[in-house]
């Protein structure tokens, strides 16, 4: 990634880039329903800034401007996407939650005990019955 491509990544949560002696520090303002997995944060420095809590979880990342600077990014990124990819699970279960309460509003106590949930990358055929069944009810 290039520096524009780094800016406009981080631009809905970039608070500032500082200079601090011989370190960079690039400081975030998250939502405050996001998670910070261990796994994620404890691959670079982090530090919360308790100041500006009414905002969001400010946290600042801190590295040494070379190469550390890019891992710093790298895992910058992947708490990002991973909460990225939670919002969007949970707005997808809200949606499945949705659907699946139609589908027992109309179907029978019997279709619905025959129910079972497979994914698209599942066998064809496990897949074929769950189509089978919505569309009988359709």
């Amino acid at each position: 990634m290039n520096f524009t491509d780094v800016i406009t990544y981080l631009f809905p949560y970039l608070q500032s880039f500082r200079r601090l002696k011989d370190f960079i520090s690039i400081d975030l303002i998250f939502p405050k329903n996001w998670e910070f997995p261990n796994e994620i944060i404890q691959k670079c420095q982090v530090v919360q800034n308790e100041k500006h809590q009414g905002e969001g979880i400010y946290l600042s990342f801190v590295s040494k401007p070379n190469a550390e600077l890019e891992s710093l990014i790298e895992v910058i990124e992947e708490l990002i996407n991973h909460n990225l990819e939670r919002e969007e699970k949970e707005r997808l279960l809200r949606v499945k939650v949705t659907e699946l309460k139609e589908l027992f509003k109309h179907s029978t106590l019997n279709d619905l005990k025959g129910l079972s949930i497979v994914l698209e990358n599942e066998a064809e055929e496990e897949h074929d019955d769950v189509e089978k069944l919505l569309e009988d009810e359709e």
